[in-house]
């Protein structure tokens, strides 16, 4: 039986080329969450149109905001939405700056965003953030996660603030999806329907036993080379799941050796290697990658790689990508088979089994609608007692329920800051009925414990000089100005410590560092210590501290100050080659390194301002040098649009000092360094 569909909806699906809704959507329609503006929890597995769900919604609302956990998704999200530009609706992303309350974005009626600039427009107190009248909350089931309190913090001041506004919680199939449901007074949708059946195996010795009968594949020493070679002479596209980035990178360049005998497209090889200039070692391994019909993916790669090789794997130029499990929570990349290479993975104390709900994570990508009847994901044993665990836990059991983590003190921090700053709650009743909105509050229902979490966590934070305690819970403006900044108030009170230090160069850097937004820093290895110590030694005058006291008191000092010196190494013009070489740091994680850096030196910058710190000319300094890795020698030259570290020191080296200096260089000189059309716009002609 079919339900009725409205004709604006009709009209979305023509759009969209949806014939007919799928049993999710139905019964999503059927619990009349759009006549009615109910709230709406759906809990099903990826591809089963989650996202066209909330775009019916977004019909019949006049504000829309969709939040997501990474950039990624809000990019691959906001493209989709430009469909319904087709039928009115004006479509904005906002991903950017943190320090900004957008308020271009009041013109617009849907928002893609994601949480942590979400959370940062509401603490800027956005004024049109009071006309949405519909929040879309996707991959809520991250909600135990490290960016859990982020999501959980955003709902919690739209249920107080904004009771009236609808919120659909789009999800993963996950045990206790109707605890959440329940928490947000919601109608609930939970479903296993896939457009594309997905079909779960474990491997071993030859056989793969799987949900759907037994396939039988030629043995090899390597299980994983057998169960490749099988599925690339079935003409499969595969996306393999490894641990760890080397493994990654290991295991694509391994199974090159099988892939270069199917078909693909080899002129990707080149491509790779002009994203970053001058190309890494691992570029050329890429790169050599490619040139056999594999690929790796994973944080160390640049954006434009992964584009790049996510691209291919799509269009069947590559049929083969090694990735680690960040892929799957961030791109939407089906393919016919899911391989997880293994299900074990090193922490600080030892071995330790993958959570079941990242192998659902990283199986669901199995199975490409419009292309495949059915995904496999493969599990590999090494004996029959491991294939009977496998069974029992991966393929016969479900995901762990998620668990609010809301409770931590670094977290209530921020949140509880957030809330006086905000000035939604200005003595502790009212921070006590906002606190109540949580999924903590609702998962474990003791008020009490709240309620002296977040006494404590005040007094903390007037202590530190962020707010006044008297007949309300007021805000000082240095702790506004903490909130809005979007750090951790701990961070805040050490740069504020930094200020009184006289410190050089590695001192500034190491106070941006000393942040808990900079974390996990670089590991020092026991073999290094000896060394990094005696460099801190060398170094104490230019930290601006006494370096054996700190040691006792952090004992995370030494991994501190080895990633000062690499941030310290790229803006004295290191490559990114270089810094790979000396850190191991591949150029993508350099970059995220990077882009915080120059974030907490920003706020430094604000924050020295405000309590009048003559370190504040000293911060904005080195967030541009960060930005840009460059000396502060080639500041001047940087700050034209088009000349970026390369240009600027090919420049200096010619005796360009400043811009003005320019006019003295040969054109055809200018022209080979910076290429003509910036030298037409810089000489004017």
């Amino acid at each position: 039986m079919g339900v009725e569909i409205k004709k604006s909806i009709r009209d979305l699906m023509e759009k969209n080329g949806i014939e007919k809704l799928n049993p999710v959507q139905e019964r999503a329609i059927e619990t009349g969450f759009l006549e009615n503006r109910s709230n709406l929890v759906v809990a099903s597995p990826t591809g089963s149109g989650k996202t066209f769900i909330a775009e019916m919604a977004i019909l019949d609302s006049r504000k829309a905001v969709y939040t997501c956990p990474l950039k990624a998704i809000a990019t691959e999200k906001y493209k989709e939405f430009q469909s319904m530009e087709r039928m009115g609706k004006r479509i904005a992303i906002s991903i950017g700056d943190l320090d900004s309350s957008d308020p271009w974005l009041g013109k617009y009626d849907v928002i893609v965003t994601t949480n942590e600039k979400l959370d940062s427009l509401m603490r800027h107190r956005a004024q049109w953030i009071k006309d949405v009248d519909l929040l879309i909350v996707d991959e809520i089931h991250l909600i135990d996660s490290d960016r859990g309190p982020t999501i959980e913090s955003i709902i919690m001041k739209f249920k107080y603030m904004f009771p009236k506004t609808q919120i659909i919680a789009l999800s993963a199939t996950i045990p206790n999806a109707e605890e959440i449901a329940d928490w947000l007074n919601a109608q609930m949708v939970k479903s296993n329907w896939r457009p594309v059946k997905l079909v779960k195996g474990v491997y071993l010795d030859g056989i793969l036993e799987t949900t759907d009968g037994t396939i039988e594949i030629e043995p090899s020493k390597d299980p994983l080379n057998a169960i490749v070679k099988h599925f690339l002479n079935e003409g499969k596209n595969m996306l393999i799941f490894t641990q760890t980035r080397k493994g990654a990178e290991a295991t694509a360049e391994r199974l090159g050796k099988i892939a270069k005998n199917y078909d693909f497209e080899e002129s990707l090889a080149k491509k790779v290697l002009t994203a970053v200039n001058p190309p890494t070692k691992q570029c050329m391994r890429l790169s050599k990658c490619l040139s056999m019909g594999t690929a790796f993916h994973h944080a160390g790669l640049v954006a434009e790689q992964r584009e790049i090789v996510e691209d291919a794997f799509r269009d069947g130029k590559i049929r083969l990508i090694c990735a680690t499990p960040t892929l799957a929570m961030g791109v939407n990349l089906p393919a016919d088979v899911v391989i997880m290479k293994s299900l074990v993975r090193y922490t600080p104390r030892g071995l330790i089994r993958l959570p079941k709900r990242e192998f659902f994570q990283c199986g669901g990508r199995a199975g490409r609608p419009g292309y495949s009847e059915k995904g496999l994901a493969i599990l590999i044993a090494r004996s029959e007692n491991e294939k009977e665990i496998l069974w029992e836990e991966y393929i016969n059991g479900e995901p762990e329920t998620v668990y609010s983590q809301f409770s931590k003190e670094p977290v209530l921090r921020s949140h509880v800051l957030s809330a006086v700053a905000m000035h939604i709650a200005h003595d502790y009743q009212r921070l006590n009925a906002l606190f109540m909105n949580s999924f903590f509050a609702h998962q474990y229902g003791d008020p009490d414990y709240l309620m002296n979490k977040i006494r404590s966590v005040v007094e903390e934070l007037a202590r530190w000089g962020f707010v006044n305690i008297g007949e309300k819970i007021t805000p000082t403006r240095l702790g506004a100005r903490v909130s809005e900044l979007y750090i951790d108030p701990y961070s805040a009170r050490k740069l504020i410590n930094s200020f009184s230090r006289d410190m050089g160069e590695l001192g500034f850097i190491y106070a941006v560092v000393d942040t808990i937004e900079m974390s996990p820093y670089l590991s020092v290895k026991k073999k290094e210590e000896e060394d990094m110590w005696e460099l801190a030694l060398l170094n104490e005058n230019e930290l601006g501290f006494e370096v054996t006291s700190l040691g006792f008191e952090d004992y995370l000092l030494l991994d501190k100050i080895k990633t000062a010196l690499m941030i310290k190494d790229w803006i004295n013009e290191k490559t990114e080659e270089e810094i790979l070489e000396k850190y191991n740091v591949a150029p993508g994680i350099l970059r995220a390194y990077i882009s915080n850096a120059e974030w907490m030196a920003y706020s430094a910058s604000e924050l020295a301002r405000l309590v009048g710190s003559e370190k504040e000319k000293e911060f904005k300094k080195l967030m541009t040098r960060i930005r840009y890795g460059v000396k502060e020698e080639l500041l001047p030259l940087i700050a034209v649009r088009g000349i970026g570290r390369i240009r600027a020191r090919r420049l200096y080296n010619l005796g360009v000092k400043k811009v003005a200096d320019i006019r003295k260089i040969k054109k055809d000189k200018l022209e080979k360094i910076i290429g003509k059309k910036l030298t037409r716009e810089m000489l004017n002609d």
